[in-house]
């Protein structure tokens, strides 16, 4: 295990001391980069020149990516489970977010066309009291919006 943590840290590793720190306090978000230089003991320009630098760059993404590997499925329930929220708006939000994410501008684009026909419909049911107006709404198989198999 440590040994994969390593392997994947290599960049992480080959820094100073300091400066890995400097990259997990930045990493947290608890602390503004001169709360970050005074707890590494440094200056704050020391911290910018550092961030000026591709191997600290490189690194702090290395650490970045790593840290949140393991927070990505646990994200991903989360999200799922607000799918059933009580609040309409936190349903949509968590909706909305999976959807951003996980389909392309096209797709996008088209759902929310789709969307805007339904409601549209939707308007011409409430107006006309629902009196001789029918409205089909057909969904591809599988849910894929380009109709691709």
């Amino acid at each position: 295990m440590k040994s994969d943590k390593i392997r994947q840290l290599t960049t992480f590793y080959s820094l100073p001391k300091k400066q890995q720190k400097a990259i997990m306090l930045l990493f947290s978000g608890e602390m503004n980069q001169g709360e970050v230089a005074n707890n590494v003991g440094i200056s704050r320009t020391t911290i910018s020149a550092w961030k000026q630098k591709e191997i600290f760059r490189q690194a702090q993404d290395e650490y970045n990516r790593f840290m949140l590997r393991d927070l990505t499925s646990e994200a991903i329930m989360t999200m799922r489970e607000l799918l059933d929220a009580r609040s309409e708006m936190v349903r949509f939000s968590a909706a909305k977010d999976i959807l951003d994410r996980s389909m392309n501008d096209a797709q996008i684009r088209k759902a929310e066309a789709e969307a805007d026909i339904a409601e549209a419909n939707a308007q011409v049911i409430k107006e006309s009291d629902g009196e001789g107006v029918q409205v089909n709404v057909t969904f591809p198989k599988g849910g894929d919006l380009n109709g691709d198999s």
